[in-house]
């Protein structure tokens, strides 16, 4: 493309006016200039003007970087750079290191040395390994303090877990998926995900391996807690976008847990009376809260459901854990139990079209979209595939609908039984 105006000198521009902003206004709060040192605040909340500022700027400088890295080096040198990340990452989780270094001050590799029984020299040489990745640094020789990355690894749990997920479950889940498609091709069963392969211990599915794995498990809960309190998940969305006509009668949550989004339904809709069912491990934690018109029924949503008399079902962020072929045996256990205009809700996550987001929120999306494929042979899917699937299941099925709620990560699919 013709241009007086190069790539890489509009990203700087880019870059130089949003980090000015930026700047200026942490500057207006009192709050030191953007570093990863030991003392800079763990997180910054900015507000709506200046977080678009930022997000700009992470574009740009992501974009800036691969321009100037180039194809050869592009592509050989992340790969290692990653490899050393996840090895250097797990070392210092898996031998707690963030909690062996003092949140002030450093320690001296002989006493780091004999707290985590590793020898100085090999301890020397990991450290330093992740120290151009902005892990720990050393202020003085033979010495090593934390960073601002480090330091939220000993203070966060949620930091300390999310990571040990990522190196313990995510990354060897990558690594089997080429031995995962020479198998299984069609990446339709979850007991050949390239999880399964890699680490599964020959489990059905990921669900049962987190069954027998309580550690694993409960990292696993903890992060997918965190997404939950993230606003863009929160009920209020689905509340917003919930259907006019379906505001009384008996509506089904399945795959519901603890049944967190229908309290918050039946608060906001009182003339719907609400079973929520999952299965009996799942619904352990859930309370029965008086006055609210929510009961709990323990199923299995791939059995045909017991409910015959229900105006509505509804599946919230329960789907995308499962391939095409799993959704529509779900879909179909529904049938016997439906009736003329039955309405099934799903409001789940719909993948926006290829390059239409910025570069920073489509590697987000594009990742948690392969650790779906890599973890469970499922997917984040477009609005096309998630019609297809709901079709394929059933003609009977009609999209009736389809809403993006304002700054919801999850979106509602509307479906109508018209046998």
């Amino acid at each position: 493309m013709a241009s007086n105006t190069s790539r890489s000198s509009h990203l700087v521009k880019v870059i130089t006016e949003n980090s000015t902003k930026i700047e200026a206004y942490r500057q207006e709060q009192g709050l030191p200039p953007l570093s990863l040192g030991a003392d800079a605040p763990l997180d910054v909340k900015y507000p709506p003007d200046v977080e678009e500022c930022r997000r700009a700027l992470i574009d740009a400088s992501l974009e800036l970087g691969d321009l100037a890295t180039g194809p050869v080096e592009l592509r050989l040198v992340p790969g290692w750079a990653v490899m050393t990340m996840f090895g250097v990452t797990q070392f210092i989780c898996d031998f707690n290191i963030a909690h062996q270094v003092p949140l002030t001050g450093d320690v001296s590799y002989d006493d780091l040395s004999m707290a985590v029984n590793v020898t100085a020299p090999v301890l020397r040489q990991v450290l330093r390994a992740g120290m151009p990745y902005h892990m720990f640094y050393e202020p003085r020789p033979g010495h090593v303090a934390h960073t601002a990355t480090t330091k939220v690894i000993a203070r966060e749990p949620l930091i300390k877990d999310w990571t040990g997920l990522s190196t313990d479950v995510l990354y060897p889940a990558s690594t089997g998926l080429t031995e995962a498609l020479r198998k299984e091709p069609a990446a339709n069963d979850p007991a050949k995900t390239g999880f399964m392969y890699a680490k599964g211990d020959g489990e059905t599915g990921m669900f049962m391996y987190l069954e027998k794995h309580p550690e694993q498990a409960r990292r696993f809960a903890g992060v997918m807690g965190a997404f939950h309190k993230d606003d863009g998940y929160a009920p209020r969305h689905l509340i917003d976008s919930w259907p006019n006509d379906l505001q009384a009668g008996k509506l089904v949550d399945l795959g519901g847990s603890t049944g967190a989004v229908a309290f918050a339904l039946a608060e906001e809709f009182p003339g719907l009376e609400i079973v929520v069912q999952d299965l009996h491990g799942a619904l352990e934690a859930a309370q029965v809260r008086e006055g609210k018109n929510v009961s709990f029924m323990p199923h299995d949503f791939f059995n045909e459901q017991p409910i015959k008399d229900a105006d509505g079902f509804m599946f919230r962020w329960v789907l995308h854990n499962w391939p095409d072929v799993y959704v529509q045996r779900i879909l179909r256990a529904l049938i016997p139990s439906l009736k003329p205009n039955t309405k099934i809700i799903i409001f789940d996550e719909i993948m926006p079209p290829a390059g239409s987001m910025s570069l920073s929120v489509e590697r987000c999306q594009r990742n948690i979209d392969f650790g779906m494929l890599t973890l469970f042979n499922s997917k984040i899917r477009d609005v096309e595939e998630w019609k297809e699937v709901i079709t394929e299941s059933d003609q009977r099925f009609k999209v009736a609908g389809v809403r993006y709620p304002e700054n919801s990560r999850l979106s509602l699919i509307e479906i109508v039984w018209q046998p």
